[in-house]
C-alpha cells in the first residue's frame, strides 16, 4: 500500500479520540449522506429553545452556507418564543427554501418556528403542539406554561373570594409565582399572538395578502383553550392550515431521517432536556443545570 493511500484512509484524529467521539462521527456521516442523497443541507436541533442557543445555532446554519435548500430536523418541547423567531430569521436569511422536519415532537415555541417554514415534513411519529408560551420559574429552574400560570392564579383568586378563610392555604400554592411572574405570563400570551404573522411573513411561498387571514386562523386554533395539551399530527396540521407534507415511514428519505433521529434517542435519551445542535461538521452540546 502506498503512503498516499494509507494517509488518505487514515482518520485525522488519534484512535482513542475517534473512539470516544465515534457516535458523533457516525451521526455527522449520516447527515452528509442525507445531504448528498437529497441535495439539501441538514441541521439537527434537539432540546429547549432558549436565548443561549442562538450563537451555536447561527454557527451551524452559517456553516452550511446559503446556496442550498435547508432542512432543520427539530425535536423540542418548546421554550422562548422570541428565540424561535430569531432562529426562523437565521434560517431564512438570503434563503427561500427552508423546511422543518419533525421526527417526533415539536411543540409550543417549536411549533412557532415551524410556521416560518415553506413546508413541514411529518410522518406517522410526528407531532406538533399548541402554541403555549413558557415562563421560566427561577425557584424551580425550568419553564412552565404561561397560560397555566394565569389559570392557576385566576382560579385561586376566585376561590379566595369565595372562601377568605382559606387565603393562607391558597397563597402557599402560589409560592413560586409572584406579581412579576404573573405579569410576564400575561405579556407572553399577548406577544405570542404577534409572533404568528411575523413568522408567516418569512415564508417565500405565502402571498403577503394571505398573511392576515391565515394568522387569525392559526392564532385562534393553536391558542384555543381546547387545544391546550393537544397532539397535532399530519392530518390535523393540514386542517389547521400548516403547510405539512406527509412522508411515508417506508420511504428512503424518511428512513435516513429516522435512523439519524434514533442516534440521538440512543445517546441522550427519549426526552430532549439537553440542547444538541449538529450539522455535517458542527456539534454543540449543552446540558441544562436542572436536567
Amino acid at each position: 500500500m502506498s503512503s498516499e493511500t494509507s494517509s488518505s484512509s487514515t482518520p485525522p484524529q488519534s484512535p482513542l479520540f475517534r473512539a470516544i467521539h465515534a457516535p458523533r462521527y457516525e451521526r455527522q456521516q449520516s447527515i452528509r449522506d442525507y445531504e448528498e442523497a437529497t441535495g439539501r443541507s441538514l441541521v439537527v436541533f434537539w432540546g429547549t429553545i432558549t436565548p443561549e442557543i442562538i450563537t451555536p445555532f447561527a454557527d451551524a446554519i452559517n456553516d452550511v452556507g446559503q446556496d442550498s435548500p435547508l432542512d432543520l430536523m427539530l425535536t423540542s418541547f418548546g421554550g422562548d418564543g422570541e428565540t424561535a423567531l430569531r432562529m426562523a430569521m437565521i434560517c431564512h436569511m438570503e434563503r427561500n427554501d427552508f423546511r422543518v422536519i419533525v421526527p417526533d415532537i415539536s411543540a409550543s415555541a417549536a411549533t412557532l418556528l415551524a410556521l416560518a417554514a415553506e413546508s413541514v415534513i411529518m410522518s406517522s411519529t410526528s407531532s406538533l403542539g399548541p402554541i403555549d408560551p413558557q415562563i421560566r420559574l427561577p425557584i424551580r429552574k425550568h419553564y412552565v406554561s404561561a397560560r397555566g400560570i394565569l389559570e392557576i392564579v385566576d382560579d385561586l383568586d376566585r376561590r379566595t373570594k369565595e372562601n377568605p378563610q382559606a387565603f393562607e392555604l391558597y397563597a402557599a400554592l402560589l409560592a413560586d409565582v409572584d406579581a412579576v411572574i404573573y405579569q410576564l405570563a400575561k405579556a407572553a400570551m399577548a406577544r405570542t399572538t404577534e409572533f404568528i404573522p411575523e413568522l408567516l411573513r418569512l415564508r417565500q411561498n405565502l402571498p403577503s395578502s394571505e398573511v392576515g387571514s391565515m394568522s387569525e386562523r392559526l392564532s385562534e386554533s393553536l391558542q384555543n383553550q381546547a387545544m391546550h395539551s393537544a397532539t397535532i399530527g399530519h392530518a390535523k396540521a393540514v386542517e389547521l392550515g400548516i403547510p405539512a407534507e406527509y412522508m411515508s415511514p417506508s420511504s428512503e428519505e424518511w428512513d435516513r431521517l429516522w435512523r439519524l433521529h434514533t442516534y440521538y434517542v440512543a445517546e441522550y435519551g427519549p426526552l430532549p432536556h439537553n440542547n444538541i445542535i449538529e450539522g455535517r461538521r458542527v456539534f454543540f452540546f449543552y446540558r441544562h443545570k436542572d436536567a
